[in-house]
């Protein structure tokens, strides 16, 4: 199976390792001035290269925040959380990220792009059904780009 988009779990109460801080990364990234990272996937393995990947806000401020593409398939590393066990990360490239308060809330994503089942997305590698990728690319690119 070809996976074309991921969703990528952000719960800043448990991990803000932004470096700077997120908030201060916002501006300076876009799809001219992209920012490299690296980004847990739990155990997934089927995520190529070149893979749209969706950064959803977990928490109390939910919501999607940012878009990136997938410049190396997922690899094992140590787990952020538990040094004894392993983890995969894909590497990625950022293109978007929105202000957390420019945020789009649940209520948009479920009513632009339904074909995602966005209250059951738990942590980072969720695949976006091929049906509802488009309206994934269509939300992004009306509510977005600010």
């Amino acid at each position: 199976m070809t996976v074309a988009a991921v969703i990528l779990g952000w719960n800043p109460q448990r991990w803000n390792g932004w470096t700077p801080g997120y908030d201060q990364l916002v501006p300076g990234v876009s799809p001219a001035r992209t920012l490299a990272g690296s980004w847990t996937v739990g155990r997934r393995v089927n995520i190529p290269e070149g893979t749209d990947a969706w950064l959803l806000m977990q928490g109390r401020r939910r919501g999607l925040v940012g878009h990136a593409v997938v410049t190396r398939a997922p690899y094992p590393g140590p787990h952020d959380r538990d040094p004894g066990a392993v983890t995969n990360y894909v590497d990625v490239a950022w293109d978007g990220l929105l202000p957390v308060e420019d945020r789009i809330e649940p209520h948009v994503l479920k009513a632009e792009a339904p074909g995602v089942a966005w209250d059951y997305v738990f942590g980072s590698g969720t695949t976006v059904p091929a049906a509802a990728e488009q309206q994934v690319h269509e939300l992004w690119r009306r509510h977005g780009r600010r």
